[in-house]
C-alpha cells in the first residue's frame, strides 16, 4: 500500500462531504415544487447533513483510536448507504431530513479517518503537504457533484440525486479491500470516560491546537453558508439557474486545486502559519472586493463567479492547515483530535448557517458584508498569533 494510494483515498474520503451536499444544488427547485415545501426547508439539507456529520465524528474520531482506522470506514459507509436509501424514498421534506442526518452521521467516517491516517503516516510540514494535497483530490467533490447532480435531476428528478450519492459510497466501500490499518497501536482504554476527557483537555488546553480549532471553527460558517445559499444567490442575483448554475458553480470549485497546489508549495517555503496568514490575505481582499462591488451594483454573474474561485483557492488552505495544526501535537489520539477538530468546526458552522438563514434570504449584500467581517477577525487573528516555540507544529511562520 503506498503512500500515494492513501493520500489518494484520504482524500476522496473528505470529499464525501462536500459531494454529499454540492449535488443537491441543482435539485432544491425541484425539490421545492415536488415536495410543496418552503425553499428555506429545502437549503436545510446542507446544514442537517454537516451538523450530524459532526455529532459521527466524536464517535468515530475515538473508535478508531481504539479498534482501528479501516472498520470504522465500513462501518460508516453502510450507514451513509441507509440514510440515501431513506431520502431516495422519501415522500415529505421531514423524511428527507431523517435520511440527510443518517448520511451525514455515517459519512463522519471519512473526515474522521482520512485526517488520522495523514497524521498516522506523517507529521510537521509533511503533515501539512500531504494534508494538501487529499485537499486537492477533495476538490473533485466540489467540482463535478453540481454537473452530476444536474444531470441525474435532469434524467430522472431529484431522487436520482440520492442514487448518485451511493453509487459514489460503493465505491469507497469497495476500495476498503485494499486499505490496510494505519493506527499501529490500537489503544484499549481509548473509548474510558476518563480517556476521552483527558484528550479533550489536551487539546483545549494546548495553545496552537485551540487557537486553530477557533479559527477554523469560524472559517467553515463562510463556506457552510454560501454552500446553503448558492442556487439562492445565483438566482436572484443573476437570474442564473439549471445547468448554466451547474457549470459556474463547479468552475469555482477549480480553485480549490489551485490553492493546495500553492499551499503544498508554499509550506516548504514560508512555514505552515505564514501560508495560512497569505490565504487570510486573499480572503480578506476577495471579501472586500465583493461587498464593495455589490454596494454599487456592479457584481454581475461572470465576476462573482470569479471572485468565488479566488475564495476557493484559500478558503481550504485555511482549513487543511489548521486541521493540521490542531491535530499535529497529538499523534496518540489522532482519531480523537481529528474528530474534535470536525465536531467544532462544522457544527459551530453548520448552526450558524442555519441562524442565519433568514437573515440573509438569497441577498448577496448582507452575505457578503458578513462575508467581509469574518475575514478580518481571521486575519487579524492569524496575523497576531505567536505561540512558544516548543509549541510549534514543526514549522516556522
Amino acid at each position: 500500500m503506498s503512500r500515494s494510494f492513501l493520500i489518494t483515498y484520504c482524500g476522496l474520503l473528505l470529499s464525501v462531504s462536500a459531494f454529499s451536499c454540492d449535488i443537491t444544488l441543482p435539485a432544491f427547485w425541484s425539490m421545492h415544487e415536488d415536495l410543496k415545501t418552503p425553499i428555506e426547508w429545502v437549503q436545510a439539507i446542507v446544514p442537517v447533513f454537516l451538523i450530524f456529520q459532526a455529532m459521527g465524528q466524536l464517535v468515530f474520531g475515538p473508535v478508531s483510536d481504539r479498534f482501528g482506522r479501516r472498520p470504522v470506514v465500513v462501518g460508516g459507509l453502510v450507514v451513509y448507504l441507509i440514510g440515501a436509501a431513506v431520502a431516495l424514498t422519501a415522500t415529505s421534506i421531514w423524511a428527507v431530513h431523517l435520511g440527510r442526518a443518517a448520511q451525514g452521521f455515517g459519512s463522519a467516517c471519512g473526515i474522521v479517518v482520512g485526517r488520522a491516517i495523514l497524521r498516522d503516516i506523517s507529521h510537521g510540514p509533511a503533515l501539512a503537504r500531504a494534508m494538501a494535497f487529499a485537499m486537492a483530490i477533495f476538490a473533485l467533490g466540489p467540482i463535478s457533484a453540481p454537473l452530476v447532480g444536474y444531470g441525474l435531476v435532469a434524467l430522472g428528478g431529484w431522487r436520482q440525486i440520492f442514487l448518485g450519492m451511493s453509487l459514489f459510497a460503493l465505491c469507497l466501500l469497495i476500495g476498503t479491500r485494499f486499505l490496510q490499518e494505519t493506527n499501529a497501536a490500537p489503544n484499549p482504554h481509548a473509548l474510558r470516560r476518563s480517556s476521552l476527557i483527558d484528550a479533550l483537555k489536551r487539546i483545549v488546553t494546548h495553545p496552537q491546537s485551540r487557537y486553530f480549532l477557533l479559527v477554523a471553527a469560524i472559517a467553515q460558517f463562510s463556506i457552510v453558508s454560501f454552500v446553503a445559499s448558492a442556487p439562492r444567490f445565483f438566482k436572484q442575483a443573476f437570474d442564473i439557474e439549471g445547468l448554466a448554475f451547474a457549470v459556474l458553480f463547479a468552475s469555482t470549485g477549480l480553485g480549490i486545486i489551485v490553492g493546495q497546489v500553492t499551499n503544498s508549495r508554499l509550506i516548504g517555503i514560508l512555514g505552515v502559519q505564514a501560508t495560512t496568514r497569505v490565504a487570510a490575505a486573499v480572503l480578506l481582499a476577495v471579501s472586500g472586493a465583493t461587498t464593495l462591488l455589490s454596494l454599487t451594483g456592479w457584481l454581475g454573474g461572470a465576476a462573482f463567479v470569479v471572485l468565488m474561485f479566488f475564495f476557493n483557492t484559500s478558503f481550504l488552505v485555511i482549513m487543511a492547515n489548521s486541521a493540521s495544526l490542531v491535530i499535529d501535537p497529538h499523534r496518540e489520539i489522532a482519531g480523537f483530535a481529528s474528530s474534535a477538530f470536525g465536531f467544532f468546526t462544522q457544527m459551530t458552522a453548520s448552526l450558524l448557517a442555519l441562524l442565519t438563514m433568514p437573515l440573509f434570504q438569497g441577498r448577496l449584500l448582507p452575505w457578503t458584508a458578513t462575508m467581509l467581517v469574518i475575514m478580518t477577525v481571521i486575519y487579524v487573528a492569524l496575523s497576531r498569533f505567536r505561540p512558544p516555540a516548543a509549541q510549534m507544529a514543526g514549522a516556522p511562520g
